[in-house]
C-alpha cells in the first residue's frame, strides 16, 4: 500500500490499492466532487480531504503518537556503603527512562539524609540532571551529618511534562577508626619469669563488656590467646582498659600483639607488636656467649687463687719445720752450750 508521501496533490488511494475507486480529480472551488464513474460518499469525501492535509507534510512529522502518557523514569544511585567519619562521601546517580533506557537532562533531583529514627531530615540538596547524560553528584564531609552509624539517602524526582514521578533509596554507615595501645613491663625475662602486660582502646563505641585479645607468638610459630574485658574508662572520648600477666613456656623470642574486632559503627583495631625474648637458665648451647666467658674468668681466678694459696702455705710449713730443729736439742746439748759461754 502506498503512503502518504506517496500521493500527489489532488490524488487519493483507497482499499488497499485496489482498483475498485479509481482516481478522482478535486475540484477544490466547489462544494461537489465529481468522479469519473459514481458518485463519493461524504465519509470518502473526509477522508480525502485528510489525506491530502497530511501529504503536505514531511513523512517525519505525519507519525502523530495517539498515547500522550508520560514515560516512566527511573534513578540509580552509586555510594560507598561504609565511610569513616571526617572522610568525603560522594552520591553520584543517573536519572532515565524506564523503556530504552534513555537519559532525562536538565531537570531537578533531590537528596534527602535521615535516621531510621529521625523525624526531620538532617540534610536536603537539590540539583539539576546534566546534559546530555542525565547524571548528577553530591559531595559533603560526613561530619555534617553529626552522628555515626546508619543513615539513609532518599533521591527523588517529582513528576515533570512527559516523564513520570520515581524515587529510589540507598543506605551507608558512618563508622569510627579507634585506637589500640599494648605495653609490656620487660622486652627479657628469663625462661620462669612472668611479664606484666597492660593497654587501652581508645574511642571505642560504645565500649561497654567488649574485649581484647592479646595474641602470644611462641618461637615455633604457634601462638596462645588471652581475652580480657576491657574496663570503661571517662573522659571526652570513651576507652577501655585492660591488662594481664603472663608467663612463657618456652625461651626464644616471642611477638605479643592486641587487638579488638570492632562492632557495627566501629572497625577494628590493632596494637603494634611488641618483642619479648625469653632465655634459658640452664647450660649447654641455649647459654649466652657474654654468660659462658663470665663464667670461664670466674673459674680461671678460683683456680689461681688456690694455687698461690697452696703455695704459700707449703712455705710457711717448711719455715715452722726448719725452727723446730734448731730447737731439737736435748737438754745436755743446751747445758754444755752455756758451759762453754761461761767458760
Amino acid at each position: 500500500m502506498r503512503t502518504c508521501c506517496d500521493l500527489t496533490y489532488g490524488q487519493v488511494i483507497t482499499e488497499s490499492g485496489n482498483s475498485y475507486w479509481q482516481l478522482v480529480e478535486l475540484q477544490m472551488n466547489t462544494p461537489a466532487i465529481a468522479a469519473r464513474r459514481i458518485r463519493l460518499p461524504r465519509e470518502i469525501i473526509v477522508l480525502t480531504i485528510l489525506v491530502l492535509t497530511f501529504s503536505a507534510l514531511p513523512c517525519s512529522q505525519a507519525h502523530v503518537s495517539v498515547n500522550d502518557a508520560p514515560q516512566g523514569s527511573k534513578i540509580e544511585l552509586s555510594l560507598k556503603h561504609q565511610v569513616l567519619r571526617g572522610d568525603i562521601l560522594i552520591i553520584s546517580g543517573r536519572l532515565s527512562t524506564t523503556i530504552g533506557d534513555l537519559p532525562i537532562p536538565l531537570v531537578k533531583v533531590h537528596l534527602q539524609y535521615y535516621r531510621a529514627e529521625d523525624t526531620s531530615f538532617t540534610r536536603e540538596v537539590t540539583i539539576i540532571t546534566s546534559n546530555p547524560s542525565g547524571r548528577f553528584e553530591d559531595i559533603f564531609n560526613t561530619t555534617s551529618l553529626l552522628r555515626i552509624g546508619p543513615w539513609y539517602v532518599n533521591a527523588s524526582f517529582p513528576s515533570q511534562v512527559g516523564y513520570q514521578a520515581t524515587s529510589s533509596i540507598e543506605h551507608f554507615v558512618i563508622v569510627v577508626q579507634p585506637a589500640l595501645s599494648l605495653y609490656i613491663s620487660s622486652n627479657k625475662i628469663s625462661l620462669g619469669q612472668s611479664v606484666v602486660f597492660n593497654g587501652l582502646l581508645f574511642a571505642c563505641i560504645p565500649c561497654i563488656q567488649d574485649e581484647v585479645t592479646v595474641v602470644f607468638s611462641r618461637p615455633d610459630n604457634k601462638s596462645i590467646q588471652m581475652s580480657i574485658r576491657a574496663t570503661p574508662v571517662g573522659g571526652p572520648y570513651p576507652g577501655g582498659f585492660y591488662n594481664g600477666t603472663f608467663t612463657p613456656d618456652a625461651a626464644g623470642v616471642w611477638h605479643v600483639r592486641a587487638l579488638w574486632n570492632g562492632n557495627d559503627v566501629t572497625l577494628p583495631a590493632y596494637s603494634q607488636v611488641e618483642e619479648l625474648s625469653v632465655e634459658s637458665v640452664g647450660a649447654g648451647s641455649a647459654l649466652s656467649p657474654l654468660y659462658v666467658a663470665v663464667a670461664v674468668a670466674a673459674l680461671a681466678i678460683v683456680a689461681l687463687s688456690a694455687m698461690l694459696w697452696r703455695r704459700r702455705g707449703k712455705g710457711l710449713s717448711d719455715q715452722v719445720d726448719r725452727r723446730k730443729h734448731l730447737f731439737r736439742v736435748s737438754g745436755c746439748e743446751l747445758l754444755a752450750l752455756r758451759y762453754d759461754r761461761i767458760a
